[in-house]
């Protein structure tokens, strides 16, 4: 007996809302950045149709151009204001009891996500939806078997998938993954990992963190005191706030680290050397902070119910692990630096040992002026 065909979900706009091809690019413009939620119930949740959306024509290379040049400033802007934004795609499919299956892709505004687009497994067969949405039909197998995937270029994709038997299972998809296993499986969800050492190599702030307690603190040992400290104070608070224990607003958050930037600068520029305990305090206080910033981030993703213990203890060690690299990185920097410096003359030198202070404190004040202003800019 020859398989069903599989069903094709189309990416819709953000906020799950359909977007037939009809429909202008303007129009689309106008669409809610999407909300990675789960429903609670299944009557809660939008259908999907296998309704392919059509790509708005590319413009004009004139057009390109002015937009880049108009793009810049603004993309600028939105780094320093939100370091830790996270966009990421999020795929939602429940199943009932019988195996009918309702779901919703929503993606972000970026141009190169929108050709993404997943297959369930043959034995799902589609039915009629209204444009934009899925239904499918996968019978007493419910949803067993594979989930293809195309189009995923950049980002990642987050699948929360919600079966009776089963509960809520989380799994995390980047670049280059054409499938993803649809049974559950014990151990930490796959993906967290990486997760978490995309957002430590991608989170502009902790990078210069690390960075700038590296140049500070001498000898090696003390230094990896120190970024053992941090590692502690961070991990707790992550712990806290992604286990629902700790809540505080976001944008103060965000606001202190930049201060915490500040501060590591200010010590830079006056070429301290911090005691063992000095360099302790200094890196477990703001690492208590850079905690609740990277579980910020982990929020737009969430838990997974059953695992939300080894999916934590997954993304934290990915921190841990991009954290390592950075400090690497720039004590071989560091090194190179020196060799380069002893061979220019003495009254060159310290004005060139102060630029990496000089280069932290500008972008810190930078954030801290950007985030404190943004407590009242609406969102």
């Amino acid at each position: 007996m020859a398989l069903a065909r599989p069903s094709r979900l189309a990416g819709t706009a953000p906020g799950g809302l359909p977007v037939p091809s009809a429909i202008s690019t303007s129009a689309r413009t106008r669409c809610a950045a999407p909300q990675p939620a789960i429903p609670a119930k299944l009557s809660e949740l939008p259908v999907l149709s296998a309704t392919s959306i059509s790509r708005p024509t590319p413009p004009a290379a004139g057009s390109k151009a002015l937009a880049a040049i108009i793009a810049a400033p603004l993309l600028l802007h939105a780094s320093v204001a939100r370091a830790h934004e996270f966009r990421p795609a999020v795929l939602v499919l429940e199943q009932a009891a019988d195996g009918r299956v309702q779901g919703r892709l929503e993606l972000p505004p970026e141009p190169d996500l929108q050709a993404l687009r997943v297959e369930l497994p043959p034995h799902c067969r589609p039915s009629p939806a209204p444009p934009g949405r899925l239904r499918a039909n996968c019978g007493p197998d419910g949803l067993r078997g594979e989930l293809g995937v195309t189009g995923l270029a950049r980002g990642e994709l987050i699948v929360h998938l919600r079966r009776p038997e089963a509960g809520l299972q989380t799994m995390v998809l980047r670049p280059g993954q054409t499938t993803a296993p649809l049974d559950p499986s014990p151990g930490p969800p796959p993906g967290y990992l990486a997760l978490g050492v995309e957002h430590i190599l991608g989170g502009a702030d902790h990078l210069l963190f690390v960075a700038g307690l590296t140049l500070l603190v001498r000898p090696a040992l003390r230094l990896a005191g120190a970024l053992t400290a941090f590692t502690a104070a961070h991990s707790l608070t992550l712990a806290l706030a992604a286990l629902g224990l700790l809540a505080l607003p976001q944008a103060p958050v965000e606001a202190c680290i930049a201060v915490s930037l500040v501060l590591l600068a200010r010590a830079l520029a006056l070429g301290e050397k911090p005691s063992t305990g000095a360099a302790w305090r200094l890196a477990g206080a703001c690492g208590l902070l850079h905690g609740l910033g990277f579980a910020g981030a982990l929020a737009e993703i969430g838990l997974p119910q059953g695992a939300a213990v080894p999916a934590l203890l997954a993304f934290n060690a990915g921190v841990e692990l991009g954290q390592l690299l950075v400090a690497a990185v720039v004590l071989a920097l560091a090194a190179l630096a020196r060799a380069g410096l002893a061979r220019l003359p003495t009254r060159a030198r310290a004005p060139l040992r102060a630029l990496p202070a000089l280069a932290l404190g500008a972008v810190a004040v930078a954030w801290t002026i950007e985030r404190v202003l943004a407590f009242w800019s609406p969102a």
